[in-house]
């Protein structure tokens, strides 16, 4: 039985984003058959890939590990997985019954085969934007936990990102933000805004460069982020490139 697609959001305001971000993916082998999507994050779809799967999957474990401390066993929790993409993490998280599991994004085509690919009874995705859809009313006060892996990028204003997810989060809830680049000071932002424009020039997709975000990590942290990775034991670790090179942020309200 596939799982539910909610859609909160009108699709036309959001089309020309989304062909940009699907010739993106095209362009750098990341838009999957199923028979592929189903294979994450184990088996990477393409060798050039397999160290940035590596990478996911040991940033999925740890967080897994983290819900696993937070909660009791067996006690329900709900997740929001906010850019889920093509959906894997979602489903992931939903292997435990006791979550309910919802798959965010604004991408209609890999929200529809996440819905056709993965199927279970405690996870729904929904076509929406957190910061706009008045829809999401309903959601307030709803989720434990928020967690953005590898699409804070997506999101131009990190004060009105977690503005937007605060009203979705109970009291006490938390924001994760996994696997996404946060620079020392504005000097190393611009110069990372000009390697991404450079890349999306190479790749045959400029215009993808304006909907590509580099935020700064002393922003994140008068917004109150926590750096999770900070330990000396993580920080080894990503050097011998065997933990992303990435902080792990959390927010909690």
């Amino acid at each position: 039985m596939p799982s539910s697609l909610l859609i909160a959001a009108p699709p036309a305001p959001y089309e020309q984003k989304e062909r940009l971000y699907r010739e993106v993916r095209q362009a750098e082998g990341r838009w999957l058959s199923d028979e592929a999507l189903r294979g994450l994050p184990e088996q990477a779809p393409y060798p050039a890939l397999r160290q940035e799967w590596r990478w996911r999957r040991r940033s999925f474990v740890r967080f897994e590990r983290y819900l696993e401390y937070k909660n009791r066993p067996g006690a329900p929790h709900r997740l929001l997985d906010l850019g889920c993409g093509n959906g894997w993490m979602s489903n992931r998280l939903a292997q435990y019954p006791q979550r309910t599991v919802w798959g965010m994004d604004l991408n209609m085509e890999e929200l529809t085969q996440a819905t056709r690919v993965f199927g279970r009874e405690n996870l729904r995705f929904i076509y929406a934007d957190v910061e706009n859809s008045p829809d999401l009313t309903q959601s307030v006060g709803t989720f434990d936990y928020i967690v953005l892996a590898a699409s804070v990028q997506y999101f131009p204003d990190l004060t009105r990102l977690l503005r937007s997810l605060q009203v979705l989060l109970r009291p006490g809830g938390e924001v994760h933000l996994l696997d996404s680049a946060f620079y020392p000071d504005e000097s190393a932002r611009k110069a990372a805004y000009q390697r991404s424009e450079a890349y999306y020039t190479r790749i045959g997709v400029p215009e993808m460069a304006g909907h590509y975000y580099h935020h700064v990590w002393p922003e994140a942290r008068q917004l109150g982020a926590e750096n999770l990775n900070a330990s000396v034991k993580t920080l080894f670790l990503q050097q011998l490139k065997w933990l992303p090179p990435f902080p792990w942020l959390r927010f909690r309200f």
